[in-house]
């Protein structure tokens, strides 16, 4: 069995497509956080829209020009009624926007978001970006993709045939921002105002509730999956929640997207708290390994009980309600 040592993830890597961004997939590679540019409107209509249609925007607008992330002029519809973002869901439901299409893995979606999604036509990414034609007959008005990838190799250029084509460098590295973005572009900002304020608050209060378990305390959370077992940073996923509610994180992941680890790096795990994500039991030759290696077992966290194998794929996914699913988590566990 091969392991490797800590490295700094790239933007090409994005490969896995979704893979990465979407820990459903279980893929280890992410991409490097961007800011989002502001793609606030040249110009509005303030006229109504009284059409009700689910997702629509509430006002009728002109259409307008923005510069996207990776510096692409983009057309924005007036009235955008159908969205396909795939990978970006979580922003979509929080928005109260139900996409035309929902990512996967090839076998299912994002499960925490199937209360909403629940009969959405899914569009697989297990073997890369799909082709146009996958999206063509659902007449999207509008497509948004959340890293750069989505730029590259012609796949820009191919989509924005079917409709206007919006691409992040990278939706994943600020989820507040990115849902500010995205809610310019639907004209939607005031439901992001109402869903940024209700989420920061549950932040501070879930911060406040924890205060007494983190103040001093490290905490990791491990992503596990057929390739190998990596630390996630606190940039995204659930590194980045834990880093929010006060926790400080280990060393070896320390200004990195992610680290792969090695049997021989299990002493060096700095954490008072552990967090293991399990996507769907694809890790369990690589746990089985660690867990067995004295090392392990050697660890202040794994000796006071502080291992805590943590469920879903919101734990592996990037979004305002991911995040919140993920803070209940670590209050239900540190604070049962």
């Amino acid at each position: 069995m091969k392991w490797f040592h800590a490295k700094k993830i790239s933007y090409v890597v994005m490969a896995g497509l979704l893979s990465v961004a979407l820990a459903a997939c279980g893929s280890n590679k992410e991409a490097v956080p961007g800011s989002p540019a502001d793609p606030t409107p040249t110009s509005e209509s303030s006229s109504t829209d009284e059409s009700g249609a689910k997702g629509s925007n509430s006002a009728a607008r002109e259409a307008f020009d923005v510069t996207d992330q990776v510096g692409n002029t983009v057309n924005i519809p007036g009235t955008v009624q159908k969205v396909y973002a795939p990978g970006l869901e979580d922003y979509l439901v929080t928005l109260g926007v139900t996409p035309v299409a929902q990512w996967s893995t090839g076998e299912k979606p994002q499960q925490y978001l199937q209360d909403t999604l629940s009969g959405v036509k899914e569009i697989s990414f297990a073997n890369g970006v799909p082709s146009p034609e996958s999206v063509v007959d659902l007449e999207p008005e509008l497509i948004i993709f959340p890293t750069a990838f989505y730029a590259q190799n012609g796949v820009h250029e191919n989509y924005s045939h079917i409709a206007p084509t919006y691409v992040f460098k990278n939706a994943l590295g600020n989820v507040v921002e990115a849902t500010e973005t995205i809610a310019k572009l639907l004209g939607l900002e005031d439901k992001a105002t109402e869903a940024i304020a209700a989420y920061n608050t549950k932040l501070e209060e879930t911060k406040a509730q924890l205060a007494s378990l983190s103040a001093g305390k490290k905490a990791i959370y491990i992503n596990a999956n057929a390739r190998a077992i990596f630390l996630v940073g606190n940039f995204h996923y659930g590194g980045y929640v834990l880093s929010e509610l006060g926790f400080a994180q280990s060393a070896l992941v320390e200004g990195e997207m992610s680290a792969d680890i090695s049997l021989e790096m299990l002493s060096d795990i700095d954490a008072d708290y552990i967090f293991i994500n399990n996507n769907d039991g694809l890790g369990d030759a690589f746990l089985a390994d660690i867990k067995a290696s004295p090392l392990w077992t050697a660890l202040p966290a794994v000796q006071g009980g502080q291992v805590f194998d943590v469920k879903g794929d919101h734990w592996r996914s990037s979004g305002l309600i991911a995040y919140q699913k993920t803070m209940d988590d670590i209050v239900a566990f540190l604070q049962p």
